[in-house]
């Protein structure tokens, strides 16, 4: 193969390389990005605390209610066994056992209004495992998928790496060494091509010697603007 052709093969190959490595590399961060999953434990995490905080809070007023309960039946007992029979002490005792009362009432209505926080906050914890559920889910299928993608591009880079070695092979040490020296300072560029007259690496016209000397298979001819290397057919 014409040296040339060999140095534009080469340019060739190391721009299919560096796509498939910044496929690589997107596709291995995607696969190590769980924020959607991370963001679901989280929300679950939540919402069992949530319900076992209110669950906390219904255990304290049903201790609350049953000290009452049995402080109210005690308080009755009294008023009712004769063991009180100054009538001030019967006033002061029935006046306990209503103040009693309507504590208890007042507890009993603050854990009916915290039973139906309870119970949405069920719902919402309910909602946050199937959700987690969900992701695990989507998070396994997304882990097969991205991993079957990166086998497939570390075998292409693999085959990519093979045919690239074996064109530099065909080429001088003096051709790679100016081959390297260009893509080094010229962004990863060191071959481009006669388009129109003009050269695709600057998109400046390129004069009629030049556009000559570029069709020369195997002496490599500069670009006069970028000083790449330009491949007229």
């Amino acid at each position: 193969m014409p040296k040339v052709a060999d140095l534009a093969s080469l340019q060739q190959h190391d721009d299919i390389l560096a796509g498939l490595t910044t496929n690589l590399s997107e596709t291995r961060a995607d696969l190590e990005n769980d924020s959607a999953h991370r963001a679901a434990q989280a929300a679950v995490a939540e919402a069992d605390e949530h319900c076992a905080s209110l669950e906390r809070e219904q255990n304290g007023l049903e201790d609350e209610i049953a000290i009452l309960r049995e402080k109210i039946s005690r308080e009755e007992g009294r008023l009712y066994d004769g063991t009180v029979n100054l009538p001030k002490e019967l006033t002061d005792l029935q006046q306990e056992i209503a103040s009693l009362r309507s504590h208890l009432s007042d507890i009993e209505d603050t854990e009916l209004a915290l039973l139906d926080k309870l119970e949405a906050a069920e719902t919402s914890q309910k909602e946050a495992h199937a959700a987690l559920g969900r992701e695990e889910a989507a998070t396994r299928e997304k882990q097969n998928r991205l991993e079957n993608i990166i086998v497939k591009v570390e075998s292409e880079i693999a085959a990519t790496n093979s045919e690239r070695e074996s064109c530099r092979g065909r080429l001088t040490a003096s051709l790679l060494a100016q081959y390297d020296d260009l893509r080094r300072r010229k962004g990863g560029i060191a071959v481009t091509h006669l388009r129109a007259g003009a050269c695709t690496g600057c998109r400046v016209s390129v004069p009629p010697s030049a556009r000559k000397r570029s069709l020369d298979p195997e002496t490599p001819a500069p670009c006069p603007n970028c000083e790449r290397i330009l491949v007229g057919y």
